[in-house]
């Protein structure tokens, strides 16, 4: 089994985790990853609802970025297709794939969930297809896959190989789960285990991220926009200070039919996301992956894990 963060330099934050420590351990959420079948350095990601419509909510801290249908979430509250992942020149494909694969058409219009983060560095995402839309929604399942993996490939996380980071907290009867496309972060400004990196030079250009947030507890669209914020603050602590290229947006569901959360009970769902989001971009970070190289032949670094140990951990919890 793949070590994460966890096994390598010890607990973030103070709430129990799922089982999983991933969003999947949210009842019925599912997660699909798929590479592109033209071997450029990226994919596909989708991050399903158990049931749709969901209720939902959006945020941003800087918005030079896209998640399509946010307005409308901001206006209804709900989500009507799973959630995807993307690089930036592939939106209009993954949207278009979206579209064939939950059923839009002319007597059902749909606005598909696509986010997006660039990873021209590494990749063409030109080349995504239909195809790999459908294979990512195909893959959908339990476990989930961390690092350089699906709509995740090509992407960056404080100039080190980046990606997909999960993981998840328990919040009394109710779970909270936190998914990242990692894209951000200057390197000098990484905080995780209590280590200290050099600037790089030259500096590279700016990222972003996409932050899914599930959970089952029985919030109201509006306390889902609430809480979406807090895993972009879960950035702020690993390092993020939502630089003025940065496109750092985040979507909350639910999966509850109810609507009976008071706001006073909030406190404890916002400290699990903020948590959660923290330990997922080091999971992205440490997760195994091959050696890749950017495409004007320079190697994409890898996080240093050797420098871990469990003894680190306070510098992060």
């Amino acid at each position: 089994m793949p070590q994460r963060w966890r096994d390598l330099a010890g607990p973030v934050g103070l709430l129990p985790t799922g089982p999983r420590n991933a969003i999947t351990d949210v009842p019925g959420v599912l997660v699909g990853h798929s590479q592109a079948v033209s071997g450029e350095l990226t994919g596909v990601t989708v991050v399903a609802p158990p049931q749709l419509p969901a209720r939902a909510g959006v945020a941003t801290v800087n918005g030079v970025g896209e998640l399509t249908k946010k307005l409308e979430i901001e206006e209804w509250g709900i989500i009507q297709t799973a959630v995807y992942l993307c690089g930036t020149h592939a939106l209009g494909m993954v949207y278009h794939g979206a579209v064939l694969a939950e059923g839009g058409d002319p007597s059902n219009t749909l606005i598909p969930v696509v986010g997006e983060c660039d990873d021209s560095d590494l990749a063409d995402a030109r080349t995504i297809t239909t195809e790999d839309v459908d294979r990512a929604r195909a893959a959908l399942g339990t476990e989930v896959p961390e690092g350089s993996v699906g709509g995740g490939t090509g992407m960056t996380c404080f100039d080190f190989a980046g990606g997909i980071g999960t993981a998840s907290r328990r919040v009394g009867e109710h779970t909270l789960g936190v998914l990242l496309m990692c894209n951000f972060g200057e390197r000098e400004r990484l905080t995780a285990g209590g280590l200290r990196f050099d600037p790089v030079e030259p500096s590279p250009p700016e990222g972003s991220c996409i932050a899914v947030c599930a959970c089952d507890a029985p919030m109201t669209a509006q306390q889902l926009r609430r809480l979406a914020l807090r895993p972009l603050l879960g950035l702020a602590r690993a390092g993020s200070y939502a630089h003025n290229g940065s496109g750092e947006i985040a979507i909350a569901f639910t999966t509850a039919a109810d609507q009976t959360l008071e706001n006073s009970q909030l406190n404890p769902f916002f400290a699990a996301a903020y948590e959660a989001a923290e330990e997922a971009v080091y999971n992205c970070l440490v997760a195994e992956r091959p050696q890749l190289r950017k495409r004007d032949g320079r190697e994409h670094p890898q996080f240093p894990r050797h420098l871990l140990s469990p003894s680190s951990s306070g510098a992060v919890s």
